[in-house]
């Protein structure tokens, strides 16, 4: 078997430490920059003259008020001014209509209709999703132990002979 001359061995070896360095060099760039773009350092190192930057953009963003433009005109100026500009034309309004004693009833009654139906609809998702709950706790008697349906009543509730104080879907919440 033969043996690399020597002065190959040195190219090899030094050929290694070059990739060495250079992967420390890649690593330390990498590093450089991403503590470059991280933003919270500069805030926690620089917290003044990050408030004083932000103050900066926040005068360059808000546009600046306007001054008011007065226009100066003549005395002489103002009646041939007036005069080219002609008077609208008034018209009386038509009289409104008033309104019939059913619109009036139904203006009365819409808003408490449309609450009762609100109400109802309410009632009706509350229930239809216990409903589904209960299905799911029942087909995953795991998942309904995780969530503690299969635990054991408190003991506030053993002592009170009515049982523990849950309203059952569809009561009323009050």
């Amino acid at each position: 078997m033969a043996t690399a001359p020597p002065e190959f061995e040195d190219i090899r070896r030094q050929m290694a430490q070059i990739r060495r360095d250079l992967h420390d060099d890649v690593k330390g760039v990498v590093e450089g920059a991403e503590a470059a773009t991280d933003w919270r350092r500069f805030i926690r190192n620089y917290p003044w003259a990050t408030l004083g930057a932000a103050f900066a953009v926040g005068y360059l963003i808000v546009p600046r008020k306007h001054q008011p433009t007065t226009v100066t005109i003549a005395p002489s100026q103002i009646a041939p001014a007036l005069a080219q500009v002609a008077a609208p034309e008034v018209r009386p309004e038509p009289a409104k209509k008033s309104k019939g004693l059913l619109a009036s009833a139904f203006a009365l009654v819409a808003p408490i209709a449309f609450r009762t139906a609100q109400g109802y609809a309410l009632q009706f998702a509350e229930q239809w999703l216990a409903q589904k709950v209960a299905e799911q706790m029942n087909q995953h008697p795991d998942l309904a132990a995780a969530f503690g349906a299969g635990a054991p009543p408190s003991p506030s509730a053993a002592t009170d002979p009515r049982g523990p104080r849950v309203n059952p879907p569809g009561a009323p919440r009050f």
